[in-house]
């Protein structure tokens, strides 16, 4: 070790079919968990469980391979990245209310204190940060 702090995360890769979708969830909820009080205080565990739902959602149905779920804590910011292997890019979009389904990015520009899309080789990134601040 060279001496300088860690920063704690939690990764894992989730095979593409719906039944993630769940797994991926409580899978959120022992990461984030594991962070420690200021999160549980906080709850944001329930804001990182729907947002990583819809972006692992998103993965699944616009995305390719398996997707990879990322979850990293500074003491301030809760990071959360879902990759996949699509360049294929996330958009929002005006959706009805009788449409089933649209609202996943809509709930993320609403949730995140702010969030993006890294490319990477091959695919994408899709993050999203939650601050203790906000």
């Amino acid at each position: 070790m060279n001496g300088e702090p860690t920063t704690p995360s939690c990764e894992s890769r989730f095979p593409a079919v719906a039944a993630s979708i769940a797994a991926a969830r409580h899978w959120v909820r022992d990461c984030v968990e594991g962070f420690g009080e200021p999160l549980r205080r906080h709850g944001m565990i329930q804001t990182a469980e729907l947002l990583v739902s819809e972006l692992i959602t998103n993965a699944i149905r616009h995305g390719a391979g398996p997707p990879l779920i990322r979850l990293t804590w500074n003491g301030r910011l809760l990071r959360i990245a879902v990759s996949d292997d699509s360049d294929l890019r996330p958009r929002i979009r005006a959706t009805k209310n009788t449409e089933p389904g649209g609202f996943g990015m809509q709930l993320l520009e609403r949730l995140a204190q702010r969030w993006g899309v890294s490319a990477r080789h091959p695919g994408k990134t899709v993050w999203a940060e939650l601050s203790l601040d906000a």
